[in-house]
């Protein structure tokens, strides 16, 4: 609560426009420390990504059969059915997700074969994949046996896979990781674990952007007013505030380091501390270090501290 404490001696009546000015002061206050709140708590909440991304997949897939039904001409759609569908949607495709968590542990945890180059490892390997695809399919196998009867629409199963693929981590973090490794994209600067995750969530927003307008127009609700603030609100704040800050703050501060002429590296006879290899080309951190370039980069994806003193990179940005 803010304290309010006015002065009977320095204020009286006669100032009205004091007593205005001092009112608006602690309301605007007020207005500012809610908001604050507010934001402090949608972070959380968008933070704890799991739950967040399972919130608006299942609104999503909710609007998704609404509007596909609407545009099949199918009246009369009830909403537990509707609820139902989207569970159990999120069901299959969840046995996928596990799948491909499983596939990533595998390859960029370091429990793959450190060398391929035999028969041995590959099919050490192989057999990995096989056995974890298998895994999947007696999950599925058990899942219909239990009944459960599931049979969308082509153009939902599109619309809502291709959302969840755009919205689960671990397929953000696989897609990352291949643009980084395989194609290496130079525009992207080393910023794929920052870029890749705005684009797929640019993409959420704009297909529910279009669904939701949609829906607005040809079949509003309440639901749909409120799946609004999570699926493209939400979805615009984490996009901004945890994604382009991020890429901005990081360009900005790795252009504030010098680059190291080659005397300079040679007068210090110095090694990147991060690979431990002698360096042809180098970056001069303002606490006076030397590092590779790619490993700099590589070092601000966890922390703006300096790897060596633990200087705070951003105090001189």
């Amino acid at each position: 609560m803010i304290p309010f404490r006015f002065n009977h001696t320095r204020y009286s009546e006669n100032t009205p426009q004091t007593w205005r000015q001092l009112v608006a002061m602690y309301c605007y206050r007020a207005i500012i420390r809610l908001f604050e709140e507010i934001h402090f708590m949608e972070q959380f909440f968008i933070r704890m990504n799991n739950i967040f991304a399972f919130t608006c997949q299942v609104i999503f897939f909710i609007l998704c059969d609404f509007f596909v039904n609407d545009l099949l001409g199918i009246p009369g759609v009830k909403t537990n059915k509707t609820v139902v569908m989207a569970l159990t949607t999120i069901l299959f495709y969840a046995v996928f997700g596990y799948f491909a968590t499983r596939i990533r542990d595998i390859f960029l945890k370091n429990r793959m074969p450190t060398s391929l180059d035999t028969s041995a490892n590959c099919l050490k390997l192989l057999m990995r994949l096989i056995l974890e695809w298998a895994k999947t399919v007696v999950i599925i196998l058990c899942i219909r046996e239990q009944g459960i009867q599931y049979s969308p629409h082509p153009f939902y199963t599109f619309l809502t896979l291709s959302y969840y693929l755009c919205s689960e981590r671990v397929f953000c973090e696989i897609l990352a990781a291949l643009t980084e490794s395989v194609f290496t994209f130079e525009y992207l600067e080393n910023l794929e674990y920052l870029y890749i995750p705005m684009f797929l969530n640019t993409f959420t927003i704009a297909v529910g952007l279009v669904v939701n307008v949609y829906l607005l127009i040809f079949c509003y609700s309440n639901f749909v007013l409120m799946s609004t603030y999570f699926i493209i609100f939400l979805r615009i704040k984490d996009v901004f505030c945890n994604y382009w800050q991020m890429i901005v703050a990081e360009k900005k501060t790795y252009s504030s380091f010098r680059v190291a002429t080659d005397q300079e590296i040679i007068d210090r006879d110095d090694i990147c501390a991060v690979c431990l290899n002698k360096m042809s080309k180098a970056r001069i951190t303002p606490c006076n270090h030397l590092f590779h370039p790619i490993c700099l980069k590589q070092c601000l994806k966890n922390s703006f501290l300096c790897p060596l003193c633990k200087y705070n990179f951003r105090e001189n940005v």
